[in-house]
């Protein structure tokens, strides 16, 4: 059974390039054959659906936090293992230092110009500029998800992750309601 892949547009005009072949035995005129293909830009259907299914995990987030009275559990509750919890917070908010970093300062540092031609703002940018952030970041976020489990996990058992995982995506979810500039 084949399955349907659909590339996700960076933006809604993006187009990518294919190289197809570029094996110089053949004749010059077949050496090498690129092809473009534009991704169509997503129907106004795709676009509610994406919104309401943001929506509905936001939703559902709330109401997770809400009815295990998370945020006042995590801070004022005896049970939270407090070590974890520390170690937590600084991992996450080491993670936010860093996307400061990649998404504030960069771009202040190296504007746009005849010099610097990729954006400072632009993965590509960071390939060459600093490496080794995003995988740090990324290090940071599951480490710093298993200590807050772990201090948490007295209190809400099994559920931990469940809860964690479900307020968790609720937060990346609600992204989609901040307007984009520029």
């Amino acid at each position: 059974m084949a399955s349907i892949y659909r590339r996700v547009a960076q933006n809604e005009d993006s187009a990518e390039e294919t190289i197809v072949g570029n094996d110089s035995s053949r004749t010059p005129a077949a050496a090498t054959t690129t092809t473009t293909t534009t991704t169509a830009p997503r129907s106004r259907s795709e676009r509610i659906s994406e919104k309401v299914h943001a929506l509905a995990w936001v939703v559902v987030s709330y109401a997770v936090a809400t009815y295990t009275h998370l945020f006042h559990t995590i801070f004022a509750d005896e049970r939270i293992l407090r070590p974890s919890l520390y170690v937590s917070i600084f991992l996450f908010a080491s993670n936010v230092i860093l996307t400061a970093y990649l998404t504030v300062y960069l771009p202040y540092k190296f504007p746009t110009s005849d010099k610097y031609v990729t954006r400072a703002s632009s993965p590509k940018f960071w390939e060459a500029y600093c490496p080794n952030v995003i995988p740090t970041m990324t290090a940071f976020g599951v480490i710093g998800s298993f200590f807050l489990c772990r201090a948490c996990f007295p209190v809400w058992g099994f559920l931990t992750p469940l809860i964690l995982g479900v307020v968790a995506l609720g937060m990346f979810f609600s992204l989609h309601f901040i307007p984009v500039f520029g």
